[in-house]
């Protein structure tokens, strides 16, 4: 849409951008290019400075034999001001979030339960899906699965393991007791989204996450029962306006994310968890909520830190399906240049 970037460029660029946000009846829309250097690297935006931005381009290079491609989106004072993309051109190209779907389903939760659709996070989903209604072992006749449960991984349900047995949940343990990750649970929750709304999982994908922030290319077109838990993708732009959404109360107010979907909830190995997103540094300037992503060989990583509305997404390709996750020390570095 603007031709090549170069310096002398960045004035009409900054004035296009404008007239997009002003007439196009979306919080944000991007329309991006791709400019190849001759280093392999790929450039959509770059409004950073020349140091900081060769900064990304050395750290991404530290681990870039590892991978056959990273694409980077960075948020700065609530301004998207860097897409690249190293190793291959994905600029404009659709990735997979994996486990980084989750906190795209809670998103889609909590504006379901700012418009009273949900009435309380601590209700069963039995109250909103009759197929899950007196679901639960007999040795648990006390308690039941809420949305609090499912969308923090307290609910007991496997991750990848079978769920039903003899037509009961095959729990491993009863609802709020314990804590273990589960792309299956977040199965079930999408189960009771699709119910409770009457559109498939990939519909609210759409309008409640893309249309609030014009990035068109958000979907989960496959329909398996995982998909809330990791099947959403999207091109980089669009991940960052996802990011960007997020932080600037576009999809939800800001009491609903610090006071639920940010509030220190459970730990597991990983580190402290909230609602769809992990958590560091609770309660302070440094609050900083992340979540990583893998579904084999694509990977995908998210990083807020909303005191200081930045924030860091990737999207990647590993070269070894089991791989070693370094997506998450390459954001960690990237936001302490911010």
């Amino acid at each position: 849409m603007f031709g090549s970037f170069n310096e002398t460029s960045l004035p009409n660029l900054i004035i296009g951008l404008a007239v997009i946000a002003l007439f196009s009846g979306t919080t944000r829309s991007c329309d991006v290019f791709s400019d190849a250097s001759d280093n392999g690297t790929y450039t959509a935006l770059n409004m950073m400075s020349k140091e900081h931005s060769e900064e990304i381009d050395r750290i991404a290079e530290d681990v870039m034999e590892n991978y056959k491609y990273i694409s980077i989106g960075v948020i700065r004072d609530d301004e998207l001001v860097l897409i690249r993309s190293f190793g291959e051109d994905r600029i404009g190209r659709i990735d997979e979030y994996a486990s980084v779907t989750k906190p795209v389903t809670s998103m889609i939760t909590m504006q379901l339960l700012e418009k009273g659709k949900i009435k309380s996070l601590d209700d069963p989903i039995g109250d909103y899906d009759p197929r899950y209604r007196d679901v639960l072992p007999e040795k648990y006749p006390d308690v039941e699965i809420t949305f609090a449960h499912l969308l923090s991984h307290r609910s007991g349900i496997p991750h990848q393991d079978r769920i039903w047995k003899d037509g009961k949940l095959d729990l491993a343990f009863a609802p709020g007791e314990s804590i273990m990750y589960s792309t299956r649970g977040y199965g079930v929750l999408g189960d009771v989204l699709e119910e409770l709304t009457g559109k498939s999982y990939n519909q609210l994908v759409k309008e409640y996450i893309g249309d609030p922030v014009g990035a068109g290319s958000i979907k989960a077109p496959l329909p398996f029962f995982e998909a809330p838990g990791g099947l959403v993708q999207s091109t980089i732009t669009d991940m960052a306006l996802f990011a960007l959404g997020v932080m600037d109360a576009t999809y939800v107010c800001d009491s609903i994310m610090f006071q639920l979907a940010w509030k220190p909830i459970a730990v597991d190995p990983v580190g402290i968890m909230g609602m769809g997103w992990y958590i560091s540094n609770p309660d302070s300037e440094e609050l900083t909520v992340y979540h990583a992503g893998s579904n084999g060989r694509p990977r995908a990583f998210i990083m807020i830190r909303p005191p200081g509305k930045t924030a860091i997404v990737l999207l990647a390709k590993n070269r070894d399906s089991d791989g070693r996750q370094e997506l998450p020390e390459l954001a960690e570095k990237v936001m302490d240049l911010l």
